[in-house]
């Protein structure tokens, strides 16, 4: 990445709490990238249930076609996804972003079969994982075209400067925004993004995703990163299995002194 953009990504990433970043990969690249979730699709066509890594969700509503809806901590699954964890095209554009030191806290692959997918409503990451200060971001990394028909991400520009939002319904974690939502549904904004691309968003900015209504799939990796002088508070609101106090060193070092200096 161009070094004199980084000024630019930053203002942009400050005013908008988001970046949509066109032709970060190859088409050799996305269709390497491609055979892989192709590959991790094919595995979990033989499950029955879920798994600590792969998470099937039931379309439709009479409960069938049971589906992989994700892939937790895929660069641990293969070479290419942790090569692409540390791209430095990728890394060139967080570290204008968060500052020379970058965390990777964990990874999913996301996807949304033609026709069925799911509706992610309007929420903040930050709420899944709060921190002592928001030094995260979300890179989603697209190996198909995310639209507008088949669930492209949607943001609130500018969203990430309200704070952190109720996403307690009663004393239960909803994974979600409560109360009246409609000023964001007018605010909202559609991120469409050619395969090969990322959008990066603030972990305090509001976004969310409509249904794949299309014959095509959307497929995605989110990276979060940090940096690594930020600390989780209490765990997670979530489950147990969201609670991560430490990630992989992806760029610089440590501040802390607890980890090794990533490798180049």
């Amino acid at each position: 990445m161009n070094q004199a953009e980084a000024p630019d990504f930053s203002t942009r990433f400050e005013r908008d709490g988001y970046l949509a970043v066109d032709n970060v990969l190859t088409d050799e690249e996305v269709q390497v990238l491609r055979s892989s979730a192709d590959r991790l699709q094919a595995y979990a066509a033989g499950l029955t249930a879920s798994t600590d890594r792969f998470v099937l969700k039931a379309f439709g509503d009479d409960g069938g076609g049971r589906l992989l809806q994700q892939v937790s901590e895929p660069h641990e699954l293969g070479t290419e996804w942790m090569s692409l964890a540390r791209d430095q095209r990728i890394l060139d554009v967080v570290a204008a972003l968060l500052g020379p030191n970058i965390m990777l806290y964990y990874s999913m692959f996301m996807m949304k079969p033609p026709r069925q997918g799911f509706a992610a409503p309007w929420h903040q990451d930050f709420a899944f994982f709060v921190h002592n200060r928001a030094g995260l971001l979300a890179c989603q990394v697209y190996i198909d075209d995310s639209t507008l028909e088949n669930g492209c991400v949607n943001v609130v520009p500018g969203s990430h400067k309200l704070g952190l939002l109720n996403h307690f319904k009663g004393d239960t974690f909803a994974n979600h925004v409560q109360g009246d939502v409609s000023e964001y549904d007018a605010r909202a904004v559609p991120v469409p993004m050619r395969a090969g691309g990322m959008v990066i968003w603030h972990a305090l900015t509001l976004h969310s995703s409509a249904p794949n209504r299309s014959e095509k799939p959307r497929r995605g990796i989110v990276f979060e990163y940090k940096d690594p002088a930020v600390s989780l508070m209490g765990g997670s609101f979530n489950s147990g299995s969201e609670v991560r106090t430490v990630g992989l060193m992806v760029r610089g070092k440590d501040p802390r002194g607890q980890l090794l200096s990533a490798l180049s």
